[in-house]
Parts: structure tokens; sequence; C-alpha cells
């Protein structure tokens, strides 16, 4: 009898066990199963960086005989390195950053990529972190605290500085340093008056060798290379202004608007209270409104606010003093001319002040209506700033003014807001690079401004605001401006820290930037122009 046909179900069976006989029986082996990809991490030593190179921490696993390791921003290839497995130290070289597009600080998302001799490959996860390239970082000694304190001034070269600067240690008497390259403190003295934030220590003078330190408000004393104070303030005059004279004596302006003239040497009555040279305080003086400034031919010239035509007005007066230095005509602390440049109502917002680096204008920043501001530029020797003596009026500007400065190195006047700078030619025009002010990050206010008087660019420190108590904070973000070929003001880079920085610039005009507890110097500005063109 003949079998019945299979269906089609029974004979794909019967198929599956003859093949699965076949197999018991010496037949072909199956394929191997696929290896797993190697497994890649890279992380990052601190989100924020400044030092000479990028160091990050790349492990790969998985890879028998070693894998090609491309670190990455992103898509963009930064290096390929060799990896033996393991975990590796790898190094990024400054100039391997493509700064051109990530900016200064370089905003980057790192990652690296291994692949395995047999092609195997993977990805680690992306590790962000903000690289600042500088020449050289200064570590903190170990368990010794910062290197420098936290706002500081350079004396030597750039090869071998020392940095000067105030704090206030465990004894809570504020000290002034000398801290060399490795951070060993070689000298101190206590300060007769506080350290704060808004401390200003001066240029070495090149005539008595000495330095001014004032605290705004609080006093002021002269101190010589060796750090030993040879004058200061007594305690009922707090300072507001303070200009140095060639000689090395100091001009300053107090709380209640007196203006004396301070030697840097004790008064022969008592070992290290300044003697007073001479008192300049008229009845008419009630403000003065811009830092005096010391004319070419030793004259001293003084921006204040005094009394108007009547009493509910005030005149802005520019007042030359005889400064009484030696075989100079007319005694010390008088006037030889004033000129009375504008009137305001006392119930307007005041003017701001501020000379050029000759005297021969005098700026004022006005407050306008609707939260806005102006600066004018008089001639600062003559009277009534109208017609040809207005020499120019500038476009309306959105905020308040909190401070004007001139910047000699640039040929500008930086007018600034609590927030927003703005740089003005010998026209009052605007030069910023697009007509755009630049700004401190968020909500930090411009707290200094570091310049040298031959150099075309500047810095700004920018900081927190004041807290409930009014007290002063320290700047965690530097910004460094300076000029295209065609005269615009242009951010150059942006460094910003999460704790605090300081900074100054030495003799030879390279800035260094305390972060944190280490200090960097900082590339030549070149560089950075050359990084970002």
């Amino acid at each position: 009898m003949a079998h019945p046909s299979l269906t089609r179900r029974a004979r794909r069976s019967a198929l599956i066990v003859a093949g699965s006989l076949a197999a018991a029986c010496g037949g072909s082996e199956p394929p191997p199963p696929t290896p797993d990809p190697p497994q890649v991490a890279l992380t990052v030593p601190a989100g924020i960086i400044s030092d000479d190179k990028l160091q990050v921490i790349v492990t790969v696993s998985g890879c028998e005989g070693g894998s090609t390791l491309n670190v990455n921003d992103r898509e963009t290839l930064l290096r390929t390195f060799p990896h033996s497995g393991g975990t590796m130290t790898l190094t990024l070289e400054r100039n391997d950053i493509p700064y051109a597009t990530v900016g200064l600080a370089a905003n980057l998302s790192l990652n690296a990529v291994a692949t395995c001799s047999d092609g195997r490959t993977n990805r680690s996860q992306p590790a962000p972190v903000s690289y600042f390239p500088v020449q050289r970082r200064i570590v903190e000694p170990q368990n010794a605290g910062q290197v420098v304190t936290d706002h500081f001034v350079i004396d030597g070269t750039s090869a071998n500085p020392t940095f000067v600067g105030c704090g206030e240690p465990p004894t809570e008497i504020p000290t002034l340093y000398r801290v060399d390259l490795s951070g060993k403190v070689t000298g101190t003295v206590g300060m007769p008056i506080a350290c704060t934030p808004e401390t200003v220590i001066t240029e070495r003078n090149p005539v008595s060798g000495k330095r001014w330190v004032w605290t705004p408000n609080v006093g002021a004393f002269a101190v010589d290379a060796e750090l030993r104070i040879t004058a200061r303030t007594t305690t009922d005059i707090g300072p507001t202004q303070l200009t140095v004279l060639p000689g090395g004596d100091a001009i300053i302006v107090n709380r209640i608007d007196e203006v004396r003239r301070l030697s840097h040497n004790p008064n022969g009555t008592s070992e290290s209270v300044a003697e007073v040279k001479w008192l300049y305080a008229p009845t008419t003086l009630e403000s003065v409104i811009a830092p005096p400034l010391v004319r070419a031919d030793g004259m001293i010239l003084i921006a204040s606010l005094g009394t108007g035509p009547d009493a509910s007005r005030t005149d802005v007066t520019v007042t030359e003093l005889y400064a009484g230095e030696t075989g100079e005509q007319g005694a010390g602390g008088t006037a030889r001319a004033a000129y009375k440049l504008r009137t305001f109502a006392r119930n307007e917002r005041l003017p701001l002040g501020a000379f050029n680096d000759t005297g021969n204008t005098l700026f004022l920043g006005l407050q306008l209506g609707s939260e806005q501001s102006q600066v004018i530029a008089c001639a600062a020797n003559q009277d009534e700033c109208e017609g040809a003596r207005l020499q120019w009026t500038s476009p309306a500007l959105p905020v308040p003014l909190a401070r004007i400065l001139y910047h000699p190195g640039a040929s500008r006047l930086v007018a600034m807001g609590k927030q927003r700078v703005w740089f003005l030619d010998a026209s009052g025009q605007i030069r910023n690079r697009d007509n755009r002010s630049i700004d401190a990050n968020g909500a930090l206010n411009v707290l200094q401004v570091l310049r040298r008087p031959n150099s075309p660019e500047l810095f700004l420190l920018n900081a927190p605001a004041r807290g409930l108590d009014g007290a002063p904070t320290l700047p965690n973000e530097i910004v460094a401006v300076d000029q295209t070929s065609g005269g615009e003001a242009r951010e150059l880079f942006r460094h910003q820290v999460v704790d605090s920085l300081g900074g100054a610039i030495d003799p030879e005009g390279r800035l260094w930037i305390r972060t944190g507890f280490d200090v960097v110097q900082t590339l030549p500005l070149s560089d950075y122009r050359r990084y970002r063109p």
C-alpha cells in the first residue's frame, strides 16, 4: 500500500531533523559569536582648566593588542594617539584646539573613539570642559594655600617675577605680602588699613621707588621696595581718590572732598604719619567728580561740583592748582585758574567725570531719562562747554553710567554701566565691534579695569554684586578687550572660574591671573590674536 504524501509542515520538520543528524555526524561548524565592542571612557581633571596643555584620562578595555584612539571635540578630530589598553593620561597640546570655532576659552565637549586592530570600535560619553591656553601654570605649594594673594601687583621680569598683595591671615591683622614664583613668602608688613577687594596698589614710582596702597574710604600708606611703611594717613582721612605725583607724593581726595598733598615720608613729629604739604578745601567745593590729574606742566587739575548761580543749581568747575614742587611758581595748593563748564540742577542725577591724558579735555557722563546716558567732551581750559568748546556728544547709551575713564593706550573713552562697556573715539562715536557693548556675563558687574598707558588692550574683572551687607566681592571672570586693525574694540578672550580670580600686568606687559589657589602667566596677546583672528 502506498504511503500517503507528507504534509508541507511535516516535510519541513523532517529536513530540520536530518540537518541536525548531519551536523552530529561531522558537518560544518556554526560561525562564532560576534565579539563585543571595546569599552571606552574619557574624563577630565576639572570642568575649567587654564594650563599650557590639556590632559585627559582615557580607559579602553576589550582590545587585545592595543588600539588606535581619536580624541575629538564633538565630531572634530583633535589628535590621534596609540593606546595599549587600560587607563592612560593623554596630552592635548594647546595648538590642537580649534579656537577659531570654539572660542577663547574653548568650550569643548570631548569624546574618545577607540578602534581595535580587528576593526571593532566604540565611542565614549562626552566630557564637557572649558580650556583656556596659557604660557605656564604655577600650582599652590602643597597645603600652603594660594600662591599669591587675592589681588596683587608684580615686580621684576616676566621670567622671574615677585608678587605683592594684601590679605588677612588667621591673626586677622591685614598684611602686605611679597611672594616669589614658587609661592614662598619673602616679606611681610602689617597694614595700618583694611585689605578688601577694592584695595588699590599703585605702580612703583620711578623717583621715590615706593608704592601707595589705599583702600577707598579707609586710608592709605606709602611702602618702599623692602615693604617698609614710610608714610600713612591719619584715621580721619578716608581717601576716595588718589593720584601719585611724579616725585612720589600723593594727591588725596577724602570723604568730605578735601584735597591734600601727602608726602611719601613722615612729618617729622611722628614715626610714620605722612606730612601734609598743603590742603585745598574752599567752601565752594562740594564734590570732586574725577581723579585729580597731574598735567605735563606740573599743574594739578581738579574737576568738581560746587556753588551754582542759586541754591537749586551746581556748577562743574575745573581748577588748576599749583602742586608746590621745588622751583615751581605759586604756593602749593593755591588756584591759578578756574573754569566753569556747565551748570546742573541739584535734583538731576549729577555727572561723572574723567580727564584725558593731557588734561585739555574733561569728559562728563550725563544721566538721561528712561535709564539712558551719554558722554560729552568739554574743553577743560575754557568757560562754558557750549558751541566750539563742546568737542562732541556721544550717542545715547541704553543704561545709566556707573563709571567713565580715559584709556590713553587706545585713545578711547571707556563708558561703563554696571554690566555693559562701550568705547568712544575722538569724535564721540561708539567703536565697539558691530556697535555691541562688551558685557559682564550673567548677573556679574564690572569691578576693576586693568590697563597700561602705552598698550591699547585692557582687561575687565567682573564680580558678583555686593552682598546684603554692602561688602565688595571678588571677581570670577576676566575679559580681554583689544582693537581690530580698523580700531574697533572687540572681546579677545573671556575666562570664568567657579571660585574667584585676580589679575595683574607685569612691567613687561604680560598678564598674570590668579585662578583659585594657583596662578598662571598668559600667552603674549599676539598668540591669542593668532588663535582668534
